[in-house]
């Protein structure tokens, strides 16, 4: 792993623990974890034309630590991924993954700090995750850093003004992505109307800088929220964003965040639709418009959950706004066979409005697993995945199937 803000971020949030344990003011906790696994994969690249057939062995050890004391928490984990491929496909490859989060705030609550880092494997296109489907294919290492400090003021009137500024770095390695950096200020203002009902307002301004392009962002909102009751709420923030690029493309367009939950008892369901800018390793501005919904239930032994969206990615930076829309149906479910035996099921699919460098606008996934718990340390898992890539989706013609096996042993202390 390359040197980064990683490091100097875990250094910040572990001193200030290590002095409040000399002081005997912390608390913490240390967990190792070690996943052994043997994978078959009939089409490891996902190619459409020569598949390849890979036995890839897979060693990971993990370290966490966890910490909180004297108005200081961080949550610290350090592994990595070995992997081993048996047929000669790629050389061994060594996969790093690192993060953390820390929070420090001062006698009284009006002084704070967050800091956060992650280093790991992002999908190269935002519009699809396959990091858990794939080694390998269309993949980068993203370090994405965020440092925050801000105030919290308790006004009269019941109300509370949090002003603060946020540093953001994001860099990428092993792959394409444009990096940045971020400086963001910020204010939020809110009142407790009545019991469970607040209004808020907020305003922030961001800028971004890459080596490609930069941008100045304004936004603003007016927001209300009432919770009913645990799991049943309504909320909603309506306001608009302004962006200006250094190459002179400037836009204008309305923010909204808006959701409602509400749990029947048999059933908790959720709706909503929101605009956010979603980090994209492709470029500097990426406007995502989401509507969605929910619908899950727990159950004695089990749980399951339906989920559907529509997604429109906006790449705002590139000329003519590039624009990829997305639909997904997403099925899951656990059952426990008996108290150390579980099965789990996970089926959805999507389909993007046209492809992207060659990508297929209808993808299918299905995942059927089972966990066996041998000890309070060690669970046996197996788990069967099949990939499909389609031009149409009734036919897997010209398309890219794959079939993936994985049995593993994870041990935790």
């Amino acid at each position: 792993m390359k040197p980064s803000t990683l490091t100097t971020l875990f250094a910040a949030a572990a001193l200030p623990l290590f002095a409040h344990a000399g002081a005997g003011a912390a608390e913490f906790r240390f967990t190792p974890s070690l996943v052994v696994g043997e994978e078959y994969n009939d089409n490891l690249f996902q190619s459409s034309t020569r598949p390849v057939t890979e036995y890839v062995t897979r060693v990971q050890p993990n370290l966490a630590l966890k910490g909180e004391g004297g108005g200081v928490k961080a949550d610290l984990s350090y592994g990595f991924d070995y992997r081993y491929f048996a047929r000669n496909s790629r050389a061994d490859q060594f996969d790093h993954r690192a993060a953390l989060a820390a929070g420090f705030g001062a006698t009284g609550d009006f002084l704070h700090l967050d800091l956060s880092d992650t280093y790991s494997r992002v999908s190269a296109n935002v519009a699809r995750d396959v990091t858990a489907e794939s080694l390998v294919v269309s993949q980068t290492l993203q370090n994405s850093a965020l440092v925050s400090p801000y105030l919290t003021w308790h006004l009269p009137g019941n109300s509370t003004l949090v002003t603060g500024y946020r540093y953001r770095d994001v860099r990428y390695w092993g792959g394409s992505g444009v990096d940045k950096t971020e400086h963001d200020g910020y204010a939020t203002w809110s009142r407790e109307l009545t019991e469970g009902l607040v209004l808020s307002a907020q305003y922030s301004y961001a800028r971004v800088k890459s080596d490609v392009n930069s941008l100045d962002r304004h936004e603003t909102y007016l927001g209300l929220r009432y919770d009913r009751a645990t799991g049943s709420f309504i909320y909603g923030n309506l306001g608009y964003d302004w962006q200006s690029f250094d190459n002179g493309r400037n836009t204008a367009d309305p923010f909204w965040d808006v959701g409602a939950s509400r749990d029947f008892g048999f059933l908790v369901a959720a709706l909503g639709t929101k605009v956010q800018y979603t980090e994209d390793p492709e470029t500097i501005s990426t406007r995502n418009v989401s509507h969605y919904a929910t619908l899950s239930r727990n159950f004695s032994r089990g749980l399951a959950s339906f989920n559907a969206s529509y997604s429109k990615y906006d790449k705002q930076a590139l000329p003519g706004r590039d624009v990829q829309k997305k639909v997904f149906l997403g099925l899951n479910g656990r059952y426990d066979l008996r108290t150390d035996l579980g099965v789990t099921l996970n089926l959805s699919g999507d389909r993007l409005s046209r492809s992207l460098g060659g990508e297929f606008p209808y993808h299918l996934y299905g995942n059927v697993g089972l966990d066996y718990t041998l000890s309070t340390h060690a669970v046996l898992a197996a788990n069967y995945s099949y990939i499909s890539y389609r031009n149409d989706l009734g036919s897997t013609k010209g398309g890219t199937d794959v079939n993936r096996v994985i049995v593993e042993l994870r041990l935790s202390r």
